[in-house]
């Protein structure tokens, strides 16, 4: 039977496999996020780990650490693009202007 940080060695390196498998950067986060809490165990425990499997984990945190790029230079153009809408929305003034809403009706009571 594996110990406890056998296993927690185990699922965090499957979480971190299956993030890079996801296509969603929503989905990508998210298994990156539920990895959390098992590489605090692993840190506080103080489990010592083969340099194989060190390796197989640095190889892998530096294809994270790209993917997490990835997602911000995205992420940064998207909203350039959508601050780029804003400042088109505010240069624009129509001619003929419609009049205000309240203007159209009128309350009776």
């Amino acid at each position: 039977m594996k110990t406890r940080a056998e296993r927690d060695i185990i699922f965090f390196e499957g979480m971190t496999l299956a993030a890079l498998e996801q296509e969603d950067s929503a989905a990508f986060i998210e298994c990156l996020l539920e990895r959390q809490e098992v590489c605090e165990r692993l840190v506080l425990s103080s489990t010592m780990i083969d340099a194989d499997v060190a390796e197989r984990f640095c190889g892998n945190e530096m294809r994270v650490i790209e993917r997490l790029e990835e997602e911000r230079s995205k992420l940064l153009k998207e909203i350039e693009r959508y601050s780029d809408n804003q400042r088109a929305l505010r240069s624009y003034s129509p001619k003929f202007p419609l009049p205000p809403v309240p203007a159209f009706f009128s309350l009776k009571k």
